[in-house]
């Protein structure tokens, strides 16, 4: 069964009373663990179901393997819908670019996801530079912008429900079940709630979290470095810093994600004429599940195994799960053998 945790696109628990039935319950079965999953982007609630009850089927048996442990699973539901602007030809499209920026702030924070890169230009000259006669011209060049700025808005509701309504669920949940692990793992923008979750709980100097899987996600693959560029460090290096979490941490990678391998596409295009290296590690702009970490000290990466290969799992360290040579074979295939039993694999190592 899964607990269902509902949050609004403020990051705030729509339901309390569904937190109490997971504790609860968690208390009645006498459960040592606590599986905490989080979906991606353009998700409705019935494809999040649909993905963790795929997931949970090739997951379960794992777990059942592991004797002397009981688990309880929350599915985290957070409102990944469609970006809502468009153009409706009254105002200048250029005003329009600039309008629909200003809404989202400057993106400094976290310059390696690529929004600072077009305040750099003027609405005019940022469509211009997007425009292509072979791609449909201006109407294109819009719709381009509007996609990132869709993904642009996902990214930043996504660290806004980890940072905020997961991560205050996760401090109640080791409050009332102190003795209890907690796993995270999330897809996609999932993996990046989840990142934003544990670095929140480092910050608070929360109990520590047991285990976190990463499962094609989307965030900078430099997201956990020390030098992300830009003369600051990634967005999570806090996550790696604070050790929040005290077992594994496994990402999954796949160049065959096509997805997180362009999502950048667009702030690399900006920035470089190489248009062959867009999406791939030497891209400043490239994601995570795509490349892996970069510039990551304290991050190894090897071939994700074959279901019943055992890891070498070690705390502390990111374990970067390669599924290119056709283990992971786009963007959302996290559900099969292979990539739950190495979720298993981090939750069993964490004992």
């Amino acid at each position: 069964m899964i607990y269902e945790l509902d949050y609004d696109n403020k990051g705030q628990s729509l339901s309390p009373l569904q937190l109490d039935r997971l504790i609860t319950e968690s208390k009645r079965l006498g459960a040592t663990d606590l599986i905490f999953l989080a979906h991606g982007f353009r998700c409705a609630p019935s494809d999040a179901t649909a993905l963790y009850m795929n997931l949970l089927a090739t997951l379960l048996p794992n777990l059942a393997a592991m004797t002397n442990r009981t688990f309880a699973v929350a599915g985290v539901y957070w409102p990944s819908q469609e970006f809502r602007e468009t153009y409706g030809n009254d105002i200048p499209p250029g005003q329009f670019v600039e309008s629909v920026l200003a809404k989202y702030g400057d993106g400094s924070d976290d310059p390696a996801e690529g929004l600072p890169l077009l305040h750099q230009f003027t609405g005019a000259e940022l469509l211009a530079k997007l425009q292509s006669p072979l791609e449909g011209g201006l109407h294109n060049a819009i719709d381009k912008f509007l996609n990132f700025m869709s993904w642009a808005a996902m990214k930043k509701l996504s660290g806004e429900v980890g940072a905020g309504g997961v991560a205050a669920a996760i401090r109640t949940c080791q409050n009332e079940l102190p003795s209890a692990r907690i796993h995270l793992a999330g897809h996609s923008l999932g993996g990046r709630l989840m990142s934003a979750c544990c670095k929140s709980l480092g910050q608070q100097h929360a109990p520590k979290v047991a285990s976190l899987s990463l499962l094609e996600a989307a965030f900078s693959h430099f997201g956990l470095s020390p030098d992300a560029g830009w003369g600051q460090p990634g967005f999570f290096r806090g996550v790696i810093e604070t050790s929040i979490v005290c077992g594994p941490i496994i990402s999954t990678f796949s160049k065959l994600d096509s997805v997180v391998g362009t999502a950048y596409a667009l702030a690399s295009r900006l920035a470089q004429d190489r248009l062959q290296a867009i999406g791939d590690a030497a891209d400043p702009y490239g994601g995570i599940g795509h490349n892996g970490a970069q510039r990551t000290p304290e991050s190894i990466a090897i071939r994700l195994h074959r279901q019943s290969q055992p890891y070498q799992l070690r705390p502390g360290m990111v374990t970067c799960l390669d599924g290119s040579a056709g283990l992971i074979t786009n963007h959302g295939d996290i559900t099969n053998a292979h990539v739950t039993y190495a979720i298993a694999s981090a939750i069993s190592a964490a004992a």
